[in-house]
């Protein structure tokens, strides 16, 4: 079991509070190109405020989930944003958003994949496959998924499309090879194992964390450490206009940190998959 487990909302609601480029909140009601939400009522925030000072709405759940919009009028009296172009469908009570100034969801997204890649190899997240492999009559090689860097179990599915496997129906270790090719390759022995037509294989092991696309994607990395490998990924010119160095130096520090002492190590009964 992971011992983490976000997504990828959360991470870069995480990752933009970091940088001081966060407002959240839940529509009352709105339109095609407006949200309505009491909760932003601040005596600071006047008469276009969030227009003149380069917004950006991105609707990170319910009704438009994963549309970023230019907040172009900020009526405080209405608490209304009015936003460029229409959102695809009417704003409801159900559209959760951010508000961002510095930084684009767009480049939260890359920084955040830019994070995930460096982070892979040295932590290492629990894999269970169960599609992946589904065997055929007289074939004894099958491809691995790319994203699995260690196995340590094999198990047959139960019966046919049954979607259960027991501990009986674990693979000896000794009945099947690795074969560390592009894609790699499991190898079953043809002397002790017997193969049964359409039943599938439960892959057991741990790899890379993939890359996210998706706000209800789940990524199951330490988020702190990813938060700050994020950091260092941002766009650079906007951490100096910004004036976030200081913030860039900590995630440097922290970054570095968290590679030397936070780790998850393979199985140690697991075999290497890649060279």
């Amino acid at each position: 079991m992971s011992l983490y487990s976000n997504t990828t909302a959360v991470i870069r609601q995480h990752l933009s509070s970091m940088v001081g480029d966060l407002i959240m909140g839940t529509a009352d009601s709105g339109t095609v190109n407006t949200i309505v939400d009491t909760e932003l009522a601040n005596p600071g925030w006047g008469n276009g405020y969030f227009s003149e000072h380069k917004y950006k709405t991105y609707v990170f759940a319910g009704v438009d989930i994963g549309q970023e919009r230019f907040v172009t009028n900020w009526v405080a009296a209405n608490t209304e944003l009015t936003c460029a172009p229409d959102f695809t469908n009417t704003i409801t009570n159900t559209s959760q958003y951010e508000l961002h100034n510095t930084f684009s969801a767009d480049e939260y997204l890359r920084a955040i994949n830019l994070g995930i890649e460096a982070m892979a190899g040295r932590y290492l997240i629990d894999i269970k496959d169960e599609t992946t492999i589904t065997l055929s009559a007289d074939t004894y090689e099958y491809d691995l998924p790319l994203s699995m860097l260690y196995l340590y179990r094999v198990t047959t599915e139960d019966t046919v499309a049954s979607n259960t496997y027991y501990n009986e129906d674990i693979i000896d270790p000794h009945y099947w090879n690795i074969i560390k090719s592009y894609a790699p390759k499991i190898k079953l022995d043809k002397n002790y194992y017997s193969i049964v037509a359409n039943k599938d294989l439960r892959l057991e092991g741990q790899g890379a964390q993939p890359k996210v696309d998706d706000d209800t994607d789940i990524i199951y990395l330490p988020p702190d450490w990813l938060v700050a490998e994020a950091i260092l990924n941002l766009p650079r010119s906007k951490i100096l206009s910004g004036k976030l160095d200081n913030v860039y130096k900590q995630a440097e520090k922290d970054a570095m940190y968290y590679r030397m002492t936070e780790r998850n190590n393979p199985n140690p009964r697991a075999r290497s998959v890649v060279e």
